[in-house]
Parts: structure tokens; sequence; C-alpha cells
């Protein structure tokens, strides 16, 4: 029993340390204390929570992603709707830092997904609840840009298409015009519209 007990303290010891210094903001020194815990029990899930929330507040985003998703799988659902909100606000995170607009759009779907998955695991959890709305109105300011951004390309698209040719009609009119060629140049103008 005392082998047992000495075992337990020498293991959960790296994990208190580091959550000490994750009180103090020291996220850094944290994560460095429970890699040493998760060496001695990899596959204890806290240690993923502990890992993905360190390397969220470090910005390490995509480490995060890969930790937070594991922890969403514990039994426990108070740790696994924490880590579902940690996960989601990394997402969220990744969707601001990412020049696509596209992947920016994914990053947010998720991140709405995961809050949704963390109110379900805690129905009271406000904060999950003002970030849902938060990142959907993110999300629908994205998606109206895309749209828009969609409308333009097809706009620039059919004017590429037509610009060579009504470049050459434009300026054939013109010559006619400069030329006193009115109704000639009307004619090849409404020829070149239809």
């Amino acid at each position: 029993l005392l082998i047992a007990l000495l075992c337990a303290v020498a293991f959960a010891r790296p994990i208190n340390d580091g959550n000490k210094l994750f009180a103090k903001g020291d996220y850094a020194g944290a994560l460095k204390k429970y890699m040493e815990a998760r060496k001695s029990e990899p596959a204890n899930p806290l240690l993923f929570y502990n890992i993905g929330t360190c390397q969220y507040k470090l910005g390490n985003y995509a480490e995060a992603q890969r930790e937070l998703s594991s922890a969403v799988r514990m039994p426990d659902t108070a740790l696994a709707a924490k880590a579902a909100y940690n996960l989601a606000n990394t997402y969220f995170r990744m969707g601001e830092k990412s020049p696509e607009l596209a992947q920016r759009i994914e990053d947010w779907r998720e991140s709405i997904g995961y809050l949704k998955k963390a109110i379900d695991l805690a129905p009271n959890f406000e904060n999950a609840k003002k970030n849902v709305e938060i990142v959907q109105r993110k999300l629908k300011e994205a998606l109206d840009k895309q749209k828009q951004e969609q409308k333009q390309n097809n706009q620039d698209q059919k004017q590429q298409e037509l610009s060579k040719h009504a470049k050459d009609m434009l300026a054939r009119a013109l010559q006619m015009c400069k030329e006193g060629k009115y109704e000639p140049a009307k004619a090849l103008l409404e020829n070149t519209m239809a």
C-alpha cells in the first residue's frame, strides 16, 4: 500500500507542478511538466486536456487541436465539455489566422460544432453559448464576403471572356465616330452587344 501511494504521489507531482505553473501564467513551464507526466502515463485523458490547453495558450494551435481532440472523447463529461470549448476556441483562432477565406470558414464551422458539443455536454455552459453567437456572426460575415467575391469573380470572368472582342469593336466604333459615321458605329456596337 505504501509503495502504491508513493507511486501515485510521484506521478501526481509533475501534474501538480504543471498546474501551479499554469496558474502563474507560465504555460511553457507547465507544458514541460505535463510532458514529463505523460512519460509515466501516456493515456491519461487529463494530460491531453492540460497539454492541449497549454499549447493553445502558447499559440501552437495545430498541436492544441491534436491534443484537445483526444481530450473531447474522455468519459468525464465536465472535462470533455471544457475540452470541446477549448477546441472550439482553437479552431476559431486557427480561422482568424488563416489567410484563405475558405479555410477560415471551415475552421469557424468546426468551432461552432465544438461549442455546440460543449453545450450538449454541459447545458449551463454560458461562455460556450455566448461564443456560439460570436462565431456564428463572424461566420456569416465570412460567408457573405465569400458570396461577394464569387459574384465579383463571375462578373470579372464574363468581362474577360468578351474583353478582347469588345475592345476591338469599341475601337472600330470610336474610329467611325471620329469620321462622323455615327449610324454605322451604333449598328456595330449593337451587333457586338447582341
